[in-house]
């Protein structure tokens, strides 16, 4: 019996063919190159990298007319280790931090028009905040997204805000973007923010951003318990906390403090 093929698509599989033709050894090829490499058409391997030129992923030479790996790769590569790097950095800060404050820490990216949560620590009370990893919620609601919203380019802010209905999950209320616009400038200024039954009931939240070399913030720090043990006292000792800890895993992260990053004094 045959072994029965997955599904998949030719034309894209051949396009991604043509990217792993580039190598260190080789990070500059022409069209004939590529070509006599993957036995593909001459017309066909045009065709395939005119188009990945037009969406960024290669780019083609003036003088010599080859073309090599564009910045739109760069860019997802940094997606994927600012993703996984800060996880591994974060994740024993986060355990330190979830234990002088025994309440649930969560480690956050903003994937679209959503944060996810990719790492927590539990707190170890019976009553406390359980947060799934791979968890989504709306980046326009609760502190773990605003954080991460605040610290986006204003063209992303704009179309998350200005061109998508924003719907309070636990009330059911339309949020007025141009508030929510000011919010968000406001915990940029700041350096941090709290929430308060803006996910679940009886539930708040306090989070900050956390950078890494380029000084561009790529995940937020967050503590959640229960509404009733964030007492104003509580709550200064976990935004301490909270800062001392983001601080600290940004700088392993490799940031250095420049004059306009924002933190909490």
């Amino acid at each position: 019996m045959n072994e029965q093929k997955p599904s998949i698509i030719q034309n894209i599989g051949k396009a991604l063919e043509v990217l792993c033709c580039f190598t260190r050894s080789e990070p500059e090829l022409g069209i004939s190159e590529v070509a006599a490499k993957l036995n593909m058409y001459k017309s066909t391997t045009y065709r395939i990298l005119k188009t990945m030129e037009h969406y960024g992923f290669v780019v083609q030479g003036i003088d010599n007319q080859k073309y090599r790996l564009g910045f739109k790769l760069f860019d997802l590569g940094t997606v994927v280790i600012s993703g996984l790097e800060v996880r591994d950095v974060a994740l024993p800060f986060m355990r330190s931090l979830c234990e002088k404050t025994n309440e649930t820490v969560a480690l956050n990216i903003m994937d679209g028009n959503d944060r996810v949560c990719i790492e927590k620590v539990d707190s170890s009370q019976s009553l406390r905040n359980v947060i799934p990893i791979g968890f989504r919620n709306p980046i326009y609601l609760a502190a773990a997204g605003k954080v991460l919203l605040a610290y986006s380019s204003n063209d992303i802010i704009h179309k998350i805000i200005y061109h998508n209905e924003l719907i309070n999950t636990m009330s059911g209320k339309i949020i007025d973007p141009d508030k929510l616009y000011i919010e968000l400038q406001e915990i940029r200024d700041r350096g941090y923010t709290f929430s308060n039954k803006e996910v679940s009931n009886d539930s708040s939240a306090v989070a900050a951003p956390i950078r890494n070399h380029t000084n561009t913030v790529v995940a937020s720090l967050s503590i959640h318990g229960p509404e009733h043990r964030f007492t104003d006292e509580r709550k200064r000792y976990f935004l301490n906390e909270l800062i001392a800890t983001a601080h600290n895993i940004s700088v392993r992260s490799g940031w250095t403090k420049t004059d306009d990053s924002t933190t909490c004094e």
